[in-house]
């Protein structure tokens, strides 16, 4: 009987030292992750500290590039109307040269 309660203590123990080593395990392997995650954090909020200044001169690039398309297309308008004001010159210009001939 005392073997039997000797073995059964054994094996019980043997199964605590198993579940303990495996949780061992498990808090090495979240403290590990806890470093990554803190060190992802630290970088993360490094690069978002530098987001609005970012953010505020590309939008501001981005007013001046629309303003300088808005006049560029009016220039554009502006020299098709002139090629077409020429365009019905010289037609009315080769119209006047038949006349004459």
């Amino acid at each position: 009987m005392l073997t039997a309660v000797v073995i059964i203590n054994l094996l019980i123990s043997g199964v605590c030292f198993y579940i303990a080593a495996k949780v061992w395990k498990i808090r090495r392997t979240i403290a590990r992750l806890e470093i990554r995650i803190a060190g992802m954090e630290r970088r993360s909020s490094n690069v978002l500290s530098k987001s609005p200044d970012f953010l505020g001169k590309r939008q501001q690039g981005t007013r001046q590039l629309r303003r300088r398309y808005q006049q560029l297309e009016l220039q554009l308008q502006q020299v098709q109307q002139l090629l077409g004001l020429l365009g019905f010159g010289r037609m009315l210009w080769s119209r006047r040269d038949r006349r004459l001939r």
